[in-house]
């Protein structure tokens, strides 16, 4: 089991970015460099909002799903050699489902604006043999656990929002539900994050969203083994339609997004660790556009091409 990426690129795609225009464009980001400036992907072949991404078995990045040029689908699409090449198409199309990285390099997918399925890319394409959601889900997050363990977290269960988490082990025939979050939440962004500063155990950190009506600036950690939610330290601003990854030093990143003041964020937030002492402060490193309902992963280092300034 790996504690952190030793990925440092992010590749962000699509997304609203101005006046409810929905993008095609990418663009990639050196987390751990301020001086280091990457030339743009190709632009994605459709329009895309509220798709999914992650590494396939050959470590390219794929995306998935979403509205494609304003349609609900399922198609995908590989970048390979610098180009965006059809892919094998999921087994159900989605919209703001969710989406993990497995650790075995396979990729899992829950939920939906109409789904409480899950699908999984493996070796073989893409299989539905996991078992469905006890609810209709979509606008939450997913995150690894441990090596054989995911987590569904929040969003609208059966159309209301819901602080309801749900562990699916592998080798196991259904979801089991774990501890609540303190705060209901959807459109919010989740990831693993280190337990402190002197420590390399991680914990589930859960941030910003949607509780009703307004953005929300709370921050939620679940420590390893623990069964109960504390109170993380609060983002400067309350922030959606976000996304999350983690650093290679056991922090996480929140990229773009949009709050009360800003429909369409550019920047990057980032906290070292889940300490009480640790602090969102804003990195240098921001988007060329403000974007939200985009998607943003972590991308192996030959997928973008980057230099220094």
């Amino acid at each position: 089991m790996f504690l952190f990426t030793d990925f440092s690129k992010v590749l962000i795609c699509g997304g609203y970015y101005k006046s409810g225009q929905i993008s095609d464009t990418c663009e990639a980001i050196d987390l751990e460099s301020t001086t280091t400036t990457c030339k743009d992907p190709p632009n994605f072949p459709a329009t895309v909002n509220v798709a999914i991404g992650g590494i396939g078995f050959k470590e390219n990045p794929i995306i998935c799903s979403g509205f494609q040029n304003t349609f609900y689908s399922n198609r995908c699409y590989s970048l390979e050699n610098n180009e965006w090449a059809s892919f094998p198409s999921m087994n159900s199309a989605r919209s703001f489902a969710a989406a993990d990285q497995l650790q075995d390099g396979k990729l899992l997918v829950t939920g939906g604006l109409i789904s409480d399925t899950a699908e999984m890319l493996t070796e073989e394409g893409w299989e539905s043999k996991i078992p469905s959601l006890p609810f209709i889900i979509n606008f939450h997050c997913m995150v690894t656990v441990n090596s054989t363990t995911v987590m569904v977290i929040g969003g609208n269960q059966n159309e209301l929002i819901s602080a309801k988490v749900f562990y699916f082990t592998f080798g196991d025939a259904s979801w089991t539900e774990g501890p609540e979050m303190k705060h209901q939440r959807a459109y919010h962004s989740c990831g693993r994050i280190r337990k402190d500063i002197n420590s390399q155990e991680t914990s589930i950190i859960v941030a910003g969203g949607l509780n009703g009506s307004y953005p929300l600036t709370s921050v939620e950690i679940l420590d390893e083994g623990s069964n109960k939610w504390q109170k993380g330290h609060a983002l400067p601003l309350g922030i959606y339609l976000s996304q999350m990854v983690e650093d290679s030093n056991g922090g996480v990143v929140l990229i773009g997004g949009s709050s009360s003041s800003t429909v369409h964020l550019d920047t990057l937030y980032h906290l070292p660790h889940g300490g009480l002492d640790a602090v969102w402060t804003k990195m240098e490193q921001k988007l060329k556009i403000g974007r939200w309902q985009h998607t943003a992963f972590l991308v192996p280092d030959n997928s973008v091409e980057c230099s220094e300034v």
